[in-house]
């Protein structure tokens, strides 16, 4: 069985009204090795600039230090880890910050291979792809993300179908062990739709975040043959013309998995499209 690693952002509830958040830090937990790295961005003032109403940059910096202390504490006796064994919420609830209802929360726990024995670099690199939005400048556009993904293939789906959920033609929040994908639909085949954004500023940060995933997919392929399912990921092409090339790279990577289909943003139209087609054959 292949060795994980798993992980999980430190949210702030910005609009509880409207669910919205912000990946404020990171933490990594490396269950084998009985480790845990807990990660946050030096500079705050991007979430000042952009969220003046926000919690206080003080406030946020004192749960950072909190945090931090208990997860050195932790790493000083590893037999901890033995007693949450397979249960890493029950170990961030007990050990790192109790889930109440205060604006700031652990977020969804995500596992992927273990795929180097660096486990320096593998926390570098989770930190490249959630914080480093906090040492860039501001960027000219906005980006696509996975939300961004979601809304338009349902608008999309919507405009040909307006009680396509009413009637529950497509399977929502669809989960799968600790995932969950916003959409799931028949057609012989058990489709499942997952969207990645690779529409991010730096190279590298491209290439890691499909190696992450390449993780994550690899480890449901056991899911997809016993259910006769594939992975259908709507991808976010980046919008800078000089990351084309590491964009092709990533998808190479993506591709190794047997049961993932890749739809390009570009396809949104074709793959709504052929979704509709699929469901009205089937009714």
């Amino acid at each position: 069985m292949n060795s994980f690693f798993q992980y999980c952002p430190l949210q702030y509830r910005y609009n509880s009204a409207s669910g919205e958040v912000l990946n404020v830090a990171l933490l990594v937990l490396f269950p084998e090795q009985q480790k845990i790295a807990f990660v946050f961005p030096e500079k705050l003032n991007r979430l000042r600039a952009a969220y003046p109403n926000s919690i206080a940059e003080r406030t946020l910096k004192a749960f950072f230090k909190g945090i931090d202390s208990k997860v050195h504490a932790l790493n000083r006796q590893p037999e901890i880890f033995n007693d949450y064994k397979n249960r890493p919420l029950d170990f961030i609830n007990n050990e790192i910050l109790i889930r109440d209802a205060s604006a700031l929360q652990f977020g969804e726990i995500k596992t992927s291979v273990l795929f180097t024995d660096d486990l320096k670099q593998i926390v570098s690199q989770l930190k490249d792809i959630y914080l480093s939005v906090y040492d860039l400048e501001e960027s000219p556009y906005k980006t696509h993300t996975e939300d961004y993904l979601i809304k338009e293939y349902r608008k999309k789906i919507k405009l040909g179908d307006e009680q396509i959920f009413t009637k529950h033609k497509i399977e929502e929040n669809k989960k799968i062990g600790e995932y969950i994908f916003p959409f799931a639909w028949q057609n012989g085949t058990y489709n499942i739709v997952s969207p990645i954004s690779l529409d991010l500023k730096l190279p590298e940060s491209i290439i890691r975040k499909a190696t992450l995933n390449f993780g994550k997919f690899t480890l449901l392929q056991d899911y997809a043959a016993q259910n006769k399912a594939q992975f259908d990921i709507l991808l976010a092409e980046p919008k800078l013309k000089s990351l084309a090339k590491k964009y092709d790279e990533a998808t190479k990577i993506l591709e190794r998995v047997p049961c993932i289909r890749l739809w390009a943003e570009s396809q949104l139209d074709e793959y709504s499209q052929k979704t509709l087609e699929a469901i009205n054959t089937l009714a």
